[in-house]
Formats: C-alpha cells, structure tokens, sequence
C-alpha cells in the first residue's frame, strides 16, 4: 500500500479537487485557491481542531475520525439554530500515512456532510507529526441563540440521554467485549449533531439560551450558567440506558458517566415556562425529542442535581484543553 510520502502533496490535491462541490452561485471552480458563494442572510462561523494525541483513542477507524471531525464543527453551529452551507477542512497528516487510510479519512468527512447538509469546498493540507483535522463549518441562522439568555425559572431541557459515548470510550481503551460494548463504542464513534433540532427551536423562539454537550454535561451547565449568571438544578438527570447498563456490569461510576464524561453532542437548552409546549412540539416535528431535565435558579453559577433521591453539587470536572486528560488516557 502505497503512502503519502510516496504519493505527495499533487497526488493529494488531484484526490481532493475532485471530489470537491461547487457552492451555491460560485465563480470559482472546485480546487481554486479560494471558494466563494452568492449568500443573503446571516452568517454563523465555527470551528474545531482535532489531534491525534488528544482526541482520538486507538482503535477508532479513520473514517470515524474523518466524520466526528465533522460533527464537532457541526455541533457548535446547531446549537446556534444554524444549518451548514460549506465546510473547509485542513489536514496536517504524517508522511507515513497510507493511501487507503487518506481515502478512509476523506469517505468520513463525506459521511457528515452528507447527513448535515453543507458542501465540502476546500482547505489546505501539511505534513505533520500527528494527525492534525481543522474543520470550519460556514452556516446560516435567521437568529443565532446565545448561551447567555437564561433566567431564573426558565427550565433546562437537552436533545438526548448522557453517558453512552463516555461508556464507548471506555470499551475502546479497555477493549471490552462484553454485553453492551458494541451498543456504547457505535456511540462513541458516530454521535450526531443536533442540526434540524437547533433550527426547530430558534424558529420557535421558545430557548432563551443553548450549547452543545461535547464537553461534557457539567461543564455545558457551569458555562451556561457564567454567561447567563444563573445556576441549574437537575431534576431529572438524563441518564442514558445503555450508560446504566454499562456501568453496572463493569463497575463504573454512573454520575461521572453521565455528568462528566462528554462527546454527545446534544444541544442543551433553556426553555421560557410558557412556551414549553411550542418548543417541544418544533422539535418532534423534525423527527428529535426535547426532555426537560431541571430548571434554572437564582442560585449564581451553581449546579446541583437530584441524585439517589438526594440534592448534591455537581463538580465541574468536564474536558478541558491543557488541565484534562487526553482522549487516550481519559
């Protein structure tokens, strides 16, 4: 099998330009130095990196790494009520990479675009001594939502259940084969981002704030509630069966699982009391769910759970870059 080293920089650019889409109205032709597109309306940018040593743990195929590539970019635009219009992704990739592992890579990337919307239009590529994804997600939203809206009162809601793809994780590292190993690592390895959710609450103007849950349930509530100055109780923690299941038979902490373990990409959201019904109802519309989950307080940046039938502090124990662990080791 051959590998870039072999092939080089030409042979890469050739592969990309060709699969590359021309964006809406473009003059620019697919591989020019640039992209551009014909755009009315209101822009929402973002972006994320991934390394390697950081973010992926072994036995993840590089078609996983090409599509969680994606989604991670695509999350942050979603919890925004925005839908992709074009991606850039840049590439720093060792020389030693081969052929069929690039294409792997490139077939994930497509895998995403093509459930999020958005065409892939371009970026850049490098040699480097790690695998190094930059992805940018160009999206639109007629009203970006803030994390910062939240009020005492308002309720706490979020798209999904928490825990699976922290328990996937573990499986991966320890290379479980037990019972529920296979159900978790599937979530681990292809979360979703929350797009058509995102949209469906920013057009019912019903979420006074929203992030997306990558980083972990706990560190989403204490980031909400800084920007919003607010704290949350969470009533009912959104517990995810399979994380449950998991965690019994192996022997794991289910709070950490649940609250700190991240990766889910769920959009966690305040909801206005009056219009619960609305929000809820946008969301199934669109083929999701909306569980309300706990409310926001007047308690200034605190987060508490209802846990075992008792009220105990969340610890912020989320992932950061440069304190936490890497994905290899986390």
């Amino acid at each position: 099998m051959r590998t870039l080293r072999e092939l080089g920089e030409r042979w890469v650019l050739r592969y990309v330009a060709r699969r590359l889409e021309g964006l809406p109205g473009a003059l620019l032709p697919p591989g020019d130095d640039a992209a551009d597109m014909l755009f009315e309306g209101r822009l929402v940018l973002s972006s994320d990196m991934m390394l390697e040593s950081t973010d992926i743990p072994k036995g993840m195929g590089f078609r996983d790494v090409g599509y969680k590539a994606v989604t991670a970019a695509t999350s942050d635009a979603a919890a925004k009520g925005a839908k992709p219009l074009a991606y850039l992704i840049s590439l720093a990739l060792p020389p030693e990479t081969t052929e069929e592992e690039f294409k792997e890579l490139w077939r994930g990337f497509e895998d995403a675009v093509k459930l999020y919307g958005g065409r892939l239009a371009g970026g850049d590529t490098n040699m480097g001594g790690e695998i190094i994804i930059d992805v940018s997600c160009i999206a639109s939203s007629e009203n970006p939502v803030s994390r910062a809206g939240a009020k005492p009162g308002d309720l706490l809601a979020v798209t999904g259940m928490f825990g699976a793809q922290a328990a996937g994780l573990h499986a991966l590292l320890t290379e479980n084969r037990g019972r529920n190993a296979e159900t978790v690592v599937k979530r681990f390895l292809r979360p979703v981002a929350r797009v058509k959710e995102g949209a469906a609450l920013t057009r019912s103007n019903a979420v006074s704030a929203s992030m997306d849950s990558s980083d972990g349930l706990s560190e989403t509530l204490y980031s909400l509630a800084e920007a919003s100055r607010v704290g949350f109780l969470v009533e009912k923690p959104p517990v995810d069966e399979a994380a449950r299941e998991y965690a019994e038979e192996n022997g794991l902490n289910l709070f950490d699982l649940v609250f700190n373990g991240g990766e889910e990409y769920e959009l966690v959201v305040t909801v206005k009391p009056s219009m619960l019904e609305e929000a809820v109802e946008a969301v199934e519309k669109v083929g999701g769910r909306l569980e309300v989950i706990g409310r926001a307080t007047e308690d200034i940046e605190t987060v508490k759970a209802i846990w075992e039938g008792k009220v105990v502090k969340v610890p912020r124990r989320g992932y950061q870059h440069f304190t936490s662990r890497s994905a290899s080791n986390k």
